[in-house]
């Protein structure tokens, strides 16, 4: 659940999955809460959002390729793509292990209309921000929307629980990819006024 309320100074903070969700959890004076806590109170609520293009990329480093090795255990990202690759259950471990492996980041993002929404860690922001009436909305990209969750809301942004730093390598987009990305994650855009490319 992407909602944390601070204990100490009294508001609630909600993310998304690949949206600092583990810095979240590691906060001392944070509390994961259930949404509906948010509805009822009227304390402050601020969210945090990511570039949908920097998301998917994080995604596609991590979540897909990082634990990728050539056993029987698939994490729920990885296996959501058995599907759109033609992968049966009753298929060889190495079979399905070489066509996770093979996906390019040109075919993740042409696979993502089929599977997007039957991971959190895909799922459009908006969605877990729609019905939330807010104080302030942040990038996590931004310097001085940081400073501000640092100095204001008095939360550590240097403690990190994931990092894709070592998966780090680059992505190429083409147009085709864009316009995929701008239409299931249009109203992450126009939310946190993210720029389309």
């Amino acid at each position: 659940m992407p909602h944390f309320y601070n204990k100490k100074e009294k508001y609630y903070i909600s993310v998304n999955f690949k949206v600092m969700y583990s810095s979240m959890r590691i906060q001392k004076h944070l509390k994961k809460v259930k949404p509906f806590w948010l509805k009822l109170s009227s304390k402050p609520k601020y969210v945090i959002g990511r570039d949908p293009y920097t998301r998917l990329e994080s995604f596609y480093r991590d979540k897909l390729n990082k634990d990728l090795d050539k056993t029987n255990y698939w994490l729920r990202s990885q296996k959501i793509f058995f599907k759109p690759l033609g992968l049966k259950k009753s298929d060889s471990i190495e079979k399905k292990y070489a066509a996770l492996k093979n996906i390019s980041f040109q075919e993740f993002i042409q696979f993502l209309p089929e599977v997007y929404m039957n991971n959190r860690h895909l799922h459009p922001q908006y969605k877990i921000f729609k019905n939330l009436k807010v104080e302030k909305k942040f990038k996590m990209e931004s310097k001085d929307d940081r400073d501000y969750i640092e100095n204001n809301l008095k939360l550590d942004l240097s403690k990190k629980a994931n990092t894709t730093q070592k998966s780090k390598f680059d992505l190429q987009w083409n147009q085709n990819m864009i316009n995929i990305v701008n239409k299931l994650y249009h109203q992450d855009f126009d939310y946190f006024n993210y720029t389309k490319k």
